[in-house]
């Protein structure tokens, strides 16, 4: 009997077990080796991205890192179960000749054992060995259960996450078109409606971020469905119209206030778990298409002396940006192209919109739509 065999199979048994019941029960994120196997594929992908711009290799990792995230485990606890079987070596008999199962046919008998198959060719021996025989069954059964049970779940929030990313980009693609949008010459309209009904989203998906971190590998190349560009142009707006707009124009309180709270909550969870700020603060959101439309703005200086605070609160919202594989140009009204006018009526239905996918005439109608909002 090996101890070393048995301490080494034990060891890597808690490692593992700890790290599905910590990942798929509780709502304190992914486990040790989820998280790290999470942030090395998610690293690796981007690296390849910035490398040569490939959205679409980003958009399939989210899928990979769960296909890859279960497969783990199951290899983790074939491993770990192989090493307990494989310290004693009449653990388990060959049944057509009664002899020692080889190393070879230990391994096999696990694998058979943790899936709960069973083919019957191998047996353990002895009563020690009938009992883990059995608890290595009943470790595969649960492995399986809450597998599925954590990858449905995670499966909705994705679907949650992209209709909130779509919402959001139908209010405005970028900061300043939110406003934009909504202005009706005298005030913003309803667009304290739909803050109302963002906020409560917003709060759920942030909670579920929390619950599920594999969420932040979940990539989305068209630009209007990408939840780090929306998440980013919707704090933008808020911060216009908390400290750019003037006092007779400015959204209720009541409607403002929760959802940009819920949205330094959202942030402060991805700062928890996912992000370290940027180095460099990205610019100033552009206000001359906002002051096209004739919105009462305070005066630039004073809106720059407001957004001194908020300098590391948007290297955050940089961070969000450039780790999903996107640069600030994609959210910032000054680009020429905007990320979500493909779903105005002046573009055809069935033109897809990417961020490395466009031709010469799609550019050339969005910068024209550009040019005359400038107007």
């Amino acid at each position: 009997m090996s101890i070393l065999l048995i301490v080494s199979g034990l060891a890597l048994l808690f490692l593992v077990t700890s790290d599905v019941l910590v990942t798929t029960l509780t709502v304190m994120g992914g486990g040790f080796l989820t998280n790290r196997f999470s942030a090395w594929l998610w690293r690796l992908a981007l690296r390849v991205h910035r490398h040569k711009t490939n959205h679409h290799l980003l958009e399939i990792v989210g899928l990979l890192l769960l296909v890859g995230m279960v497969l783990l485990w199951y290899f983790l606890t074939w491993a770990a179960w192989s090493l307990i079987f494989c310290s004693f070596e009449n653990a388990v008999l060959n049944v057509s000749n009664q002899q020692p199962a080889s190393i070879l046919g230990r391994i096999y008998f696990t694998a058979y054992t943790i899936t709960t198959l069973g083919r019957g060719d191998y047996q353990p021996q002895g009563m020690v060995w009938h009992l883990l025989t059995g608890v290595a069954a009943a470790n595969g059964f649960f492995l399986v259960t809450l597998s599925i049970a954590y990858l449905f779940p995670v499966v909705s929030a994705v679907t949650k996450k992209r209709s909130l990313a779509l919402y959001i980009a139908s209010l405005g693609g970028t900061a300043e078109e939110i406003l934009v949008r909504a202005w009706n010459g005298k005030d913003f309209g309803q667009l304290d409606q739909h803050l109302i009904a963002l906020a409560s989203m917003l709060t759920e998906l942030g909670e579920q971020h929390l619950t599920y971190p594999i969420l932040h590998y979940f990539h989305s190349q068209e630009r209007s469905r990408s939840f780090s560009l929306s998440v980013v142009a919707l704090d933008e707006a808020l911060t216009l119209l908390q400290y750019a707009v003037t006092s007779p124009t400015q959204l209720d309180p009541a409607s403002l206030n929760p959802l940009r709270r819920a949205s330094t909550a959202f942030i402060k969870t991805l700062k928890s778990v996912y992000l370290q700020p940027a180095k460099h603060t990205p610019k100033l959101p552009c206000l001359e298409l906002i002051k096209s439309q004739q919105i009462p703005l305070k005066s630039d200086r004073s809106f720059e002396q407001a957004m001194d605070h908020l300098q590391k609160r948007r290297r955050l919202l940089l961070a969000l940006v450039t780790n999903d594989g996107w640069t600030w140009d994609a959210v910032d009204s000054s680009s020429k192209i905007n990320r979500a006018n493909h779903l105005d009526d002046q573009i055809p239905i069935n033109q897809s919109f990417y961020f490395n996918n466009y031709d010469n005439h799609d550019q050339s109608i969005i910068k024209h739509q550009h040019n005359q909002k400038l107007d």
